[in-house]
C-alpha cells in the first residue's frame, strides 16, 4: 500500500516536468521504477522514511525493473548511482544475465559501474565475461573487472588478474593487487613483491596487504629482493615481514639490522617490533650498543621496551 502511494505521488511529479529529462519510459514497468526511484534515490529530509520502502519496492519487482536501472547507470548523481548498485544487488542473480549483456556497452564509464555491481552480487556465473572485460581499452572498466573478480573469488580468473598487475594505469594495478590477495594467487607473489616499489603509493600499500595474506609462501621472494636497487622495496618489505609476523619474517629482518642506510635499519627494527618474535630481540640489542642515528635508537627502544615488559 505504501509504495503504491509513492508511486501514485511520484507519477504526477513525473508528469508535471519537474525531473531532468531522460530515456523516455517504454513500458509501465519502467515508468514504475522511474517514479520509486525519485524517491529510492532522495537526500532530502522529507522522504528519509520512504528511501528504504522504495528501494526494496524497486527490488521486489526483480529482473523486470532492472533494463531500466542500466538505462540509469550512467548518471552523474553519485546518490543515485548508489542507489541502482543497491537495488540491483539486492535483485541479485536475476539481474545477472542482464547485466552481462551490457558490458560491451559504448559507454565505458557505465560499464566500469557494472562490473562493480556484477562484484558486489558475487555470482560466479559473471566470472567469464569480467575476465573478458578486463583488458578493456578503457582502464574505468579494466579496474572495476578486477575489483569484481576479486569479490566474487573464483580461483580460475587468478591469470587474468595476475595479467593485470602489469597495467600501465597505477589505479588497474592497484585493483589487480587486491584482488590477488583475495583470490590467493600464488603467481601473483613475485610480481606483488616488485610492486613494493611501485611509483603509486596506493598499488605499493596494496601489493603489501596482498602479501601479508600469503603469509610465510611470500617470505622467500620478499627476502630476495631487500637488495633491490630500489629503496622503496626494500624498505616496505620490511614492514611487510613483520606484518606477516613470525620467526621466520624477524629472522630475515636482522640481515637488515647491518644496512648502511639509518632509514632501512629503523623499519627492519621495526619490522621485528610487528613480527612479535623474540628471537631477533638479541639482534636488537646488539646494535643498541653501536647505534648513533636516532630514529634507529627510536624504534630500537620500542623493541627492548616491549620484549622488557614480558
Amino acid at each position: 500500500m505504501k509504495s503504491e502511494i509513492i508511486y501514485g505521488f511520484l507519477l504526477v511529479v513525473i508528469l508535471s516536468g519537474a525531473l531532468p529529462a531522460e530515456p523516455p519510459p517504454s513500458s509501465e514497468t519502467d515508468r514504475k521504477v522511474d517514479s520509486l526511484f525519485v524517491i529510492a534515490s532522495s537526500g532530502e529530509l522529507r522522504f528519509r522514511d520512504m528511501v528504504e520502502p522504495a528501494i526494496d519496492s524497486i527490488a521486489a519487482m526483480g529482473k523486470s525493473a532492472v533494463p531500466r536501472l542500466i538505462e540509469k547507470y550512467d548518471t552523474k548523481d553519485a546518490r543515485e548511482r548508489l542507489t541502482i548498485n543497491n537495488i540491483l544487488v539486492k535483485i541479485g542473480k536475476d539481474a545477472v544475465p542482464l547485466l552481462l549483456k551490457s558490458l560491451d556497452d559504448e559507454n565505458a564509464e557505465k560499464v566500469s559501474r557494472i562490473c562493480y555491481t556484477l562484484g558486489d552480487i558475487k555470482d560466479s556465473s559473471a566470472v567469464d565475461e569480467l575476465m573478458r572485460v578486463a583488458f578493456h581499452t578503457d582502464w574505468r572498466v579494466r579496474s572495476s573487472s578486477c575489483g569484481a573478480l576479486g569479490k566474487i573469488g573464483d580461483g580460475k580468473a587468478g591469470a587474468t588478474v595476475v595479467k593485470s598487475l602489469a597495467d600501465t594505469v597505477e589505479t588497474v594495478r592497484k585493483s589487480a593487487a587486491v584482488a590477488s590477495g583475495r583470490l590467493s594467487a600464488e603467481d601473483a607473489i613475485p610480481v606483488l613483491v616488485h610492486m613494493l616499489g611501485d611509483s603509486f603509493y596506493g598499488a605499493r600499500m596494496c601489493a603489501s596487504e596482498a602479501l601479508i595474506k600469503f603469509g610465510g609462501k611470500a617470505l622467500p621472494a620478499i627476502a630476495d629482493s631487500l637488495g633491490s636497487e630500489n629503496a622503496m622495496l626494500g624498505n616496505l618489505g620490511c614492514i611487510t615481514l613483520g606484518l606477516i609476523a613470525g620467526d621466520s619474517a624477524a629472522a630475515i629482518l636482522t640481515g637488515q639490522l647491518e644496512s648502511t642506510s639509518a632509514t632501512r635499519r629503523a623499519l627492519a627494527v621495526e619490522g621485528i617490533f610487528l613480527s612479535n618474535s623474540s628471537t631477533a630481540c638479541g639482534a636488537v640489542e646488539l646494535l643498541a650498543k653501536i647505534e648513533t642515528d636516532s630514529t634507529v635508537l627510536f624504534y630500537i627502544n620500542k623493541v627492548i621496551e616491549k620484549y622488557a615488559s614480558r
